[in-house]
């Protein structure tokens, strides 16, 4: 369905209103049987391969990186190396997988893959090749290993320490337009404090979560599970008994520490404290930020008729007026795209916690291990008493015809 009133231009070079730019990751390991380029004579039975990875969508995201050559091997070339592309428009992406024969006279075509952005799943993949025709190449795969993260889960690698990002003084803020209509500007000022509000709580929960990864050693594509059970290993103590206990407190999933802890538990300890408190901020304040950011929507929106008639009395025409109407349009779509992006960000933080409980509990940080202990050795007490006594019946019944029908009456 199309909005109202929304903006987007196909031609953008720079950000997206209202959305949510990612980073894509890839890392090409290998390939498999590739054969020789059709038509190929200027080279015997062996060939070079190397990858290419195109990017295709909105200008701003148009860019291409490629592997090195690996010299003569076509059934097993080994390439083992990792890329990063930063998507603005996540919906319109394509990737392409170009597999070319690094030829002198030419580089020749081998095999090639696209595949939209959102059909990508992440994890170790084969990508099968398919020819120039589009017709499936048998047995001719990459190997690859694809991560899909947030822009401040991303990024270059030089920015991605705890020190480097936590040194970063600024923050990037999407900002709103003037359009040069009082009235109207007027209303769009009154979200500029929400804005910033949502950015902050977006961002401050998702650093918190990449500063305890760093502390685990983890990189930022880390899943949740994976970070869970190194955080666990990481707050064992010599004896390998968890040196910290679950907490509930106000339905947030907090760690006690059951003794002494080491600098390094301390520390990371009072990261993963952190970011309960981050996210709990973020869940507790993002449906009264996001009021805010709607009811200035709603207000801009009631003038949306009137836009002309403003401009007018204003004094704008042609392409001033254009310029205010693209304006209006484009502080639209923002308030509304940061409004669902902080909606989104507090969904994720409550499965967050519900994930981090349930993979606690899982890992036996439980305080009431004894108490579940009894009640498991009760359920299968009864249990036992249960299958005995249906065994005891049967055994009856062989002796008295009817006893397990009067059994079941009574």
């Amino acid at each position: 369905m199309r909005e109202e009133v929304s903006y987007f231009s196909a031609n953008t070079k720079g950000i997206v209103p209202g959305a949510s730019p990612q980073v894509l990751h890839v890392k090409i390991i290998s390939g498999q049987n590739f054969p020789k380029p059709k038509g190929a004579c200027a080279k015997g039975d062996v060939i070079d391969p190397y990858v290419c990875l195109e990017i295709h969508g909105i200008p701003a995201d148009r860019t291409e990186q490629r592997t090195k050559t690996v010299q003569q091997n076509s059934d097993n070339p080994i390439f083992d190396e990792s890329f990063e592309f930063e998507i603005n428009l996540p919906e319109l992406a394509m990737i392409r997988f170009v597999v070319l024969d690094d030829d002198y006279i030419g580089d020749e075509f081998i095999g090639q893959y696209t595949i939209p952005l959102e059909c990508l799943r992440s994890g170790y993949r084969h990508v099968p090749l398919r020819s120039f025709v589009g017709d499936i190449m048998e047995h001719v795969t990459l190997f690859v290993h694809i991560a899909i993260t947030n822009r401040s889960g991303g990024g270059k690698a030089q920015k991605r320490s705890l020190t480097a990002r936590i040194g970063m003084k600024t923050r990037d803020y999407t900002m709103l337009r003037n359009t040069t209509l009082k009235i109207i500007d007027d209303i769009f000022k009154l979200a500029v404090h929400p804005l910033r509000e949502a950015t902050d709580l977006r961002e401050n929960m998702q650093n918190s979560i990449l500063s305890v990864k760093e502390l685990c050693g983890l990189p930022p594509i880390t899943s949740l599970k994976q970070w869970i059970l190194t955080l666990v290993s990481r707050l064992m103590n010599s004896d390998s008994v968890p040196s910290v206990a679950l907490c509930m407190k106000d339905n947030f999933p907090y760690l006690e520490p059951l003794g002494t802890l080491t600098d390094v538990q301390k520390k990371v300890l009072a990261a993963y404290d952190q970011m309960i408190q981050e996210s709990k901020f973020l869940i507790e304040t993002a449906d009264t930020v996001y009021d805010k950011i709607i009811q200035c929507q709603k207000a801009g929106m009631e003038l949306h008729e009137e836009l002309h008639n403003l401009g007018t009395k204003e004094g704008l025409k042609g392409r001033k007026l254009s310029k205010a109407i693209e304006s209006f349009a484009w502080n639209i779509t923002v308030l509304k795209g940061q409004g669902d992006l902080l909606r989104n960000a507090k969904n994720e933080a409550i499965e967050n916690m519900k994930q981090i409980q349930l993979a606690c509990l899982s890992c036996g940080l439980s305080k009431s291990r004894s108490g579940n202990s009894d009640a498991k050795a009760k359920r299968e007490r009864w249990l036992w008493f249960s299958l005995s006594s249906t065994k005891y019946a049967t055994a009856l019944d062989k002796m008295i015809p009817g006893f397990a029908e009067q059994r079941l009456e009574m």
